[in-house]
């Protein structure tokens, strides 16, 4: 019989042998945030415990070993040792989730305590278990563009940079969404290249007027020959042209290529009439995107079912894991019955999904929401901020991001975001809303919270009277504001003993939580303890 199971069976803890094992498992795992520093300071608090010197840890000590600070370091104002055991401690969490899910020796970081512990564990079934990718079969056709220059009918030569300069910016802005595989169309004297493995094509015309230049775009549907979608632009002579061309790139994608756009809406309907074509990863996101949409609980049951197929199917598609994480999420933070995830589970999925595309902007922005609903609000802004980072000046996804910094605490740049998406954008995701009327609250403009609150969800979650009541109530409006929360306790009735929790998985701002109930409580909710 092994050294470890005796030691198990005679319920001896884990020697230095296994405990050294582990510490090798983990911190040479992806899984785990193999950042040097989150490694050194792993082995630096496991072999001081392990050589016996539990009592000398502190943050002094991790300061001096982990990161070369001197005698001058100041434990109150220098955060760093508090920040990177929070980081450590979440990333233990992570791979014991995922990678280590059937490890034999489980390695804690206790909160509040910078000392390891060591215990033998079973494996845990329910987590989210890693798939041998050599099981997997090939991952199932995703949507395919062909974005073609633009026909020049001007008779103008010179207009053909413009035709072909705005191929070149569409293709590099669609090729943002990792679930969209984009191919440039060839210009002239290029070869046609891989044109004819594209489902959709995208192209139009540019005829010229007597102020400038109109362009006129459309999407096909190869297969059908169907127009999914098209759209005139005006573009006037004169300085102003470039930025006018500039928002045609932003509106064109986000009209075509975003959540709601044209192109998920005729994949959703296409999937929705043929029910055996629901195998595929991209079939499992446009599940997720039709619950998004109806808030159907029949959709959610079929969403969460598809995503969980696709991982399994595809452990490596990082944006079924991040769907994943956001459908688990958004269920545990609007209290809707059941635990169909455990929040655990729908962090670590999040955090897988960035891990596997660090790149894209959906996968950071979902990690960044989770982050937020669980009040990891430090990591959750530098997620939307590392978002925003590999957004650069597109708009793809720029309203969940902003959403995502004012509710994190940046309450200039965020609604400033946001309100730069919504001008462009024309299918904003209706949530972004309640962070401007977060902000309206905020900046103590009423009308402006209310205009927001009016936006959001209508009729969909208990949000939307809720916000709408507060705004009614702060803008001196009684009995409309009660008549709203009304509304909200029909929609949620046990809101009396969970409001306050609910509210607080979105509002951060402690003063702000207080006013919101106290405005409900002008309107009628009567908090109860419990």
């Amino acid at each position: 019989m092994p050294s470890s199971s005796r030691q198990r069976q005679n319920g001896k803890p884990p020697d230095r042998q296994a405990v050294e094992e582990q510490l090798d498992r983990v911190t040479e795992s992806p899984e785990f945030d193999t950042s040097q520093r989150s490694v050194d300071f792993l082995r630096f608090v496991v072999g001081e415990v392990l050589d016996g010197r539990s009592q000398m840890i502190s943050q002094q000590a991790i300061a001096g070993s982990v990161f070369d600070r001197g005698d001058e370091f100041d434990p109150t104002t220098d955060p760093i040792v508090r920040m990177q055991a929070g980081r450590v401690r979440r990333s233990i969490e992570h791979y014991y989730l995922t990678a280590g899910v059937a490890d034999p020796v489980s390695i804690q970081l206790p909160k509040g305590s910078y000392v390891p512990t060591f215990e033998w564990r079973e494996s845990s079934s329910g987590a989210l278990q890693p798939i041998d990718p050599g099981d997997v079969p090939a991952t199932d056709p995703w949507p395919t563009l062909l974005v073609s220059p633009l026909r020049n009918l001007t008779g103008r030569p010179e207009v053909d940079f413009v035709a072909e300069g705005l191929a070149s910016d569409l293709s590099a802005e669609f090729s943002r969404d990792q679930a969209l595989h984009v191919f440039r169309g060839p210009v002239a004297g290029e070869r046609p290249g891989r044109a004819d493995e594209a489902r959709f094509r995208l192209g139009g015309t540019i005829v010229a007027r007597n102020d400038g230049l109109k362009l006129t775009l459309d999407l096909i549907d190869g297969e059908s020959g169907r127009q999914v979608w098209a759209e005139t632009f005006l573009c006037p002579e004169g300085p102003e042209q470039a930025c006018r061309l500039e928002k045609v790139v932003h509106t064109t994608v986000a009209m075509v290529a975003e959540e709601q756009g044209f192109l998920s809406r005729h994949l959703g309907g296409e999937s929705r009439r043929d029910p055996a074509a629901g195998g595929s990863a991209y079939q499992a996101i446009l599940r997720y995107l039709h619950f998004d949409v109806t808030n159907d609980p029949a959709a959610f049951v079929e969403a969460f079912a598809a995503l969980r197929q696709a991982v399994d199917a595809d452990p490596e598609c990082a944006v079924c894991w991040s769907y994943l994480a956001r459908l688990g999420g958004a269920h545990w933070s609007l209290g809707l019955p059941g635990e169909v995830l455990p929040i655990e589970e729908s962090l670590a999925a999040a955090r897988r999904g960035g891990g596997l595309a660090p790149r894209d902007v959906r996968c950071r922005s979902i990690l960044s929401y989770l982050l937020l609903l669980v009040d990891e609000l430090d990591e959750a802004l530098g997620e939307a901020e590392a978002a925003l980072e590999v957004n650069g000046t597109s708009m793809f996804w720029l309203d969940v991001i902003g959403y995502l910094l004012t509710l994190s605490g940046d309450w200039e740049k965020g609604p400033a975001l946001l309100r730069q998406a919504l001008e462009i954008n024309p299918f904003p995701r209706r949530a972004c809303y309640g962070a401007l009327w977060l902000d309206g609250l905020m900046r103590d403009d009423p009308a402006a919270a209310l205009t927001a609150a009016r936006e959001y969800a209508p009729e969909s979650y208990f949000w939307s009277p809720l916000m709408e009541s507060v705004a009614l109530a702060a803008d001196g409006q009684t009995e409309e504001a009660a008549a709203a929360a009304k509304r909200l306790l029909e929609m949620k009735p046990d809101f009396p003993e969970r409001g306050r929790w609910l509210i607080t998985r979105y509002v951060k701002p402690p003063e702000m939580v207080e006013m919101i109930e106290r405005s409900l409580a002008e309107a009628g909710v009567s908090f109860r303890a419990g």
